[in-house]
């Protein structure tokens, strides 16, 4: 190791410690894309999840869209003896995907956290209307724990496979529980108009989708899993069709949960139009949210507005879950899953993309912020490869032809620092150290009119995670090195001090 400069040895006082050992049992990473992992072929899928883990991350996230596996999904008419609780009765070849997705990450050491979720087969809709119509409108809770037994059937780890000469599945240990339930894109309807007052709908009808899904697992020998209630987005909206106008993330939980804003059972007509007369217990494991800030383009210390609840305000989130907990309605203490999160970026999106260096600089800070919650159990990133078209998604850590964005290697080997007068936190992650690779972290600054020094070598925890507190009162740019006992060193990019 080089020796400090007098200058730098004057003005600083380091104290460097690898992350505490309790943050290595509770923060996975988490990817998600389902493009890539589901719908484009094995070939791709085992190239995308190779290039995932080899990136760092420990679990894949994945929607089972009810209908892309029950039979006869486009009918209104349920089909005749139809036994939903029994794999054996769906279409053998419509399980294929994800059969192959559960095998493939579990051989490469990975978990799997599975969301069964809408578009929902006509049959199991309680609307009337168009097929389309019914792919989100008033699912029918007895069909969907129904197909949550299938699926907990299925993913029991004792399940032999039809189309794979009856070798046994591996077995799912994490559950979603729908996806962004208070979006209509996904649920609704979401506010319906009662004696002229705008009430919101899908926290009802998600509390019994919950609850049947919840006892459909339990049936199938999944109680002690991971069970995320949830799975929410961040934001409302006030304007647009009230049948898929976005309820506010910290209304819906509240609704759901039958409290009011202080903490209060609900009482009366509101209880009466929340189905809270008699309120079930929803016995998930975990929660699930997606912190998104608005339009996945905005730094992620955005203040957001009322009722909404992104990555820079948990607190709001845990202590309605404390309320909802103290009245009985869900276990206390459960941990927190970021399930989706991402930033978009210009190029390609002109609209709402941030630029490439800052979805870089933005997913670390995001990372240093879950680090310093303890509640957090798991960010996930989403995606990795752009959508195809802009009305998806652009937050990939690459374009659609595969061209790495920078973000690529920030998110391979994170690194953000914070300034608070002359103290500086260093923040990193080495994910390959997940694996237990061994080796040592250098902590290096460069000084104005000087080139970067190292002042000393740390080891990462087992999750890989790196803190250094210093005590320096200039101003410089910083980065982490990392030199594996075994292969090639690695240099994170260089940040510059942020203020929180």
């Amino acid at each position: 190791m080089r020796a400090l400069p007098p200058l730098i040895a004057c003005l600083a006082l380091l104290a460097v410690a690898a992350a505490p050992a309790a943050a290595s049992s509770r923060h996975d990473s988490i990817f998600q894309d389902d493009l890539q992992l589901l719908f484009s072929g094995g070939e791709r899928r085992d190239s995308a999840l190779a290039q995932v883990r080899g990136l760092g991350a420990d679990s894949i996230r994945a929607f089972v869209f009810w209908n892309s596996v029950a039979p006869e999904s486009s009918s209104t008419q349920r089909p005749p003896g139809f036994d939903a609780v029994d794999p054996a009765a769906y279409p053998s070849d419509l399980w294929d995907r994800y059969d192959g997705l559960v095998r493939a990450a579990t051989d490469r050491g990975m978990g799997v956290i599975l969301t069964p979720t809408s578009p929902v087969p006509a049959w199991a809709s309680q609307c009337r209307g168009s097929v389309a119509r019914r792919q989100s409108c008033n699912p029918s809770p007895a069909e969907f724990g129904a197909f949550l037994r299938a699926l907990g059937t299925r993913y029991s780890g004792a399940y032999r496979d039809e189309n794979d000469g009856g070798g046994l599945l591996p077995r799912v240990s994490r559950w979603g529980l729908w996806n962004e339930p208070n979006v209509g894109r996904w649920l609704t309807p979401q506010f319906v108009r009662r004696g002229g007052r705008l009430v919101p709908a899908s926290p009802a009808r998600y509390r019994r989708l919950a609850a049947a899904a919840i006892a459909g697992l339990r049936a199938t020998g999944h109680g002690r899993d991971l069970i995320l209630l949830g799975e929410t987005g961040p934001i409302g909206n006030t304007t647009g069709a009230l049948f898929r106008r976005p309820v506010a993330t910290a209304r819906f939980w509240r609704a759901l949960l039958c409290i009011d804003r202080a903490g209060r059972p609900l009482r009366g007509r509101e209880a009466r139009e929340q189905g809270c007369t008699r309120p079930p217990r929803l016995r998930a494991t975990g929660v699930a949210h997606h912190p998104y800030v608005r339009g996945g383009s905005r730094p992620p210390l955005t203040r957001p507005r009322t009722d909404e609840i992104t990555i820079a305000n948990p607190g709001r989130l845990r202590a309605i879950l404390a309320q909802g907990a103290r009245r009985g309605r869900i276990p206390a203490r459960l941990g927190l899953w970021y399930t989706e999160y991402g930033f978009q970026t210009n190029p390609p999106d002109r609209n709402l993309g941030v630029s490439l260096s800052r979805q870089a600089a933005y997913l670390n800070q995001s990372d240093w912020i879950a680090y310093r919650d303890g509640s957090v159990r798991g960010l996930a990133q989403y995606l990795l490869r752009d959508d195809p078209g802009l009305a998806g998604f652009q937050s990939g850590l690459e374009f659609t032809d595969g061209r790495a964005k920078p973000a690529m290697h920030a998110y391979r080997f994170p690194i953000h620092v914070v300034r608070r007068g002359v103290r500086v936190t260093v923040f990193g992650q080495v994910r390959q150290a997940r694996d237990g690779a061994r080796g040592t972290v250098r902590v290096q600054v460069r000084l104005p009119g000087r080139e970067f020094t190292t002042y000393r070598s740390v080891r990462p925890n087992p999750k890989g995670f790196v803190l250094a507190r210093n005590v320096l009162s200039r101003r410089g740019v910083w980065r982490l090195y990392w030199e594996p006992e075994a292969g090639s060193p690695e240099i994170s990019r260089t940040a510059k001090e942020a203020t929180r």
